[in-house]
């Protein structure tokens, strides 16, 4: 094993060095918690042992900022002290440390404890493999259905994968999101319309707006179709809830269930709102500067207030963003001779169709459109600002 020692008395130090040295570890010793800290930073160690009294930083308060830091990997903590008593030995506990040692240091005791910590890091490292397994298999099932969208919609396709990273861009401002939230509702965004595979193309494309009664039945229904999919998958089946919950509104005049307020998960208002900013932008073509106005119409009544105030700030970076950028995406119809790519266009299969920095021609964009027809390219294009 790879161990950080920290010990401020050099004889106690080197004895402890020769001790773990002697079993087969690999020691880096410092004698100061701050040293520690600082090869801890460098070092990729399996263990820290330290006593709790030393210079510039105590072994308590190191093994606190171990326990909020995150490397990758989990770091078993052994505290050494002189003091033995409950009163001293809780606090390190509730500090995060596994195990505590008292002095004077005994050889068969100071093994022993090294031999079980052994035992649980081993322990800890195939349970962390196999979570490993399971969230890269869960992951590969939501790609797949993912992708099962798009074959049927590209758009729809598209929409559902912004929808996911404006969700988890939303979802990491809040702070009673988890880290294990952060991969449900990115799930949640990603299958948030996988409801809507089969509806009518006329769905797909109108507002509600300008639906027909049958068709505007058809899309309410499409969430509680949406968990009907998921449930069929134990592992998607929280992902499911949330997908029926994501049209509910915080008045309580959304579908399917009429959910208000605190009655709808708060990851379902998450991608919720992530939805409603996505097609503001994209479908219902608002710009940018206008979308703040479109936000404080809903805000209250479609959205949660706190949700409006960190989609205005995103929006801000939005903004920014695209202030910095030289493209622009454009829709192939509303493409103008002049305009030149910046990126090249290519078939779905990667075959080159028209290199990037090609000046468009009338003749360049029928070809262009041809090809749309063909379901063989997308009908977005990106080209250079003038």
């Amino acid at each position: 094993m790879r161990i950080l020692l920290v010990e401020d008395d050099e004889p106690t130090l080197l004895l402890m060095k020769e001790w773990l040295e002697g079993w087969g570890h690999t020691v880096y010793p410092a004698e100061s918690g701050l040293e520690g800290w600082t090869k801890l930073k460098s070092v990729p160690v399996d263990i820290v042992v330290t006593d709790w009294i030393t210079p510039e930083m105590n072994g308590l308060e190191l093994c606190e900022r171990v326990r909020k830091a995150k490397f990758g990997r989990y770091i078993y903590l052994i505290l050494v002290s002189a003091q033995d008593s409950q009163q001293k030995i809780v606090p390190g506990l509730e500090a995060g440390v596994d195990d505590y040692i008292t002095k004077p240091l005994n050889f068969q005791q100071v093994r022993a404890r090294l031999d079980i910590s052994a035992r649980i890091l081993k322990l800890k490292s195939e349970l962390t493999r196999r979570d490993n397994v399971i969230r890269d298999n869960y992951f590969q099932t939501i790609h797949m259905l993912i992708n099962l969208v798009a074959v049927f919609n590209e758009d729809l396709g598209n929409h559902c994968r912004r929808v996911a990273t404006l969700s988890v861009r939303l979802a990491k401002r809040l702070p009673d999101v988890s880290d294990y939230d952060l991969s449900i509702v990115e799930a949640t965004g990603l299958l948030h319309d996988i409801g809507m595979v089969g509806m009518p193309p006329s769905v797909l494309t109108k507002r509600t707006t300008e639906m027909n009664g049958e068709e505007k039945d058809s899309y309410k229904c499409h969430p509680a179709y949406g968990q009907t999919i998921l449930n069929k998958l134990k592992m998607l089946q929280p992902v499911a809830a949330l997908v029926r919950a994501h049209h509910e509104q915080f008045n309580g005049r959304g579908f399917p269930d009429g959910l208000k307020d605190n009655e709808i998960p708060l990851l379902a208002k998450i991608v919720s709102a992530a939805d409603a900013y996505d097609k503001a932008f994209y479908s219902w073509k608002i710009p940018l500067e206008e979308i703040p106005d479109c936000l404080q119409r809903q805000r209250g009544y479609q959205l949660a207030p706190p949700l409006v105030d960190h989609l205005m700030e995103i929006n801000l970076e939005d903004i920014e963003e695209e202030r910095r950028k030289d493209f622009f995406e454009v829709l192939l119809d509303e493409v103008q001779e002049g305009m030149t790519l910046s990126r090249s266009v290519r078939m779905k299969n990667g075959t080159l169709v028209m290199p990037a920095k090609t000046e468009l021609t009338s003749y360049g964009i029928e070809k262009l459109k041809e090809y749309v027809e063909l379901k063989r390219i997308g009908n977005r294009l990106y080209v250079y600002k003038h």
